[in-house]
């Protein structure tokens, strides 16, 4: 009798220790990571009013090919734009032509927060091709603002299109030197504060 206890005691260890434990390990819950380092290509085209002129200049179709990093927010990018020609009206009732040229100088700059984006760019703006009344005027080959023009732009971020609007002030002109010179002429009429631009960026698809 006391043979059958120990051996049904010893069947019961024998089955508890047999007995397989199951662990269930569910999966690792993380914060999602923001990706960093996304190379984008946009269109860049818009309307820039000069205010002296009342009158607008067209921009673009250009290229911005950026880098946005959603983890610091910031992007940086390199902007190209092709020339504008622009028609103006002087003194209310002088038109005027040129070819108009916005030069990057330096990469455009800015900062994503709360949805919106902050951006800078400085660009030279060169005139050439320079008529008055559909008669030439000779303003030289290095008739451009003395100093870049600082445009900051802002709008709602929208990584596959955005509106981006902004004021600036156009510097003085200098080089403006052909059969006489120029540069007051063309500050005095152009220069100043006030001007507005208004963009749109649109994502192109890029070829891997």
């Amino acid at each position: 009798m006391r043979i059958a206890v120990v051996l049904a005691a010893v069947a019961a260890l024998l089955g508890a220790a047999l007995t397989p434990t199951w662990v269930v390990r569910h999966a690792e819950v993380r914060a999602p990571v923001l990706t960093a380092g996304i190379k984008v290509v946009y269109r860049v085209e818009g309307v820039s009013r000069i205010h002296k002129l009342q009158s607008d200049l067209a921009i673009g179709p250009g290229v911005l090919e950026a880098e946005i990093d959603l983890a610091n927010g910031t992007i940086t990018g390199d902007l190209s734009l092709p020339p504008s020609l622009g028609y103006f009206i002087v003194f209310g009732f002088v038109p005027n032509t040129a070819r108009t040229e916005l030069i990057p100088v330096a990469r455009v700059t800015g900062t994503i927060k709360d949805g919106y984006v902050k951006a800078n760019a400085k660009l030279l703006i060169k005139l050439d091709e320079v008529a008055v009344n559909e008669q030439p005027l000779d303003v030289g080959q290095a008739c451009q603002t003395v100093e870049p023009a600082s445009i900051d732009l802002g709008g709602p971020f929208e990584l596959a299109k955005m509106r981006m609007t902004g004021v600036y002030t156009i510097p003085p002109f200098g080089g403006c030197q052909g059969r006489e010179r120029l540069d007051p002429l063309l500050t005095g009429l152009i220069s100043g504060p006030g001007n507005t631009i208004d963009l749109t960026l649109t994502l192109l698809p890029t070829v891997p």
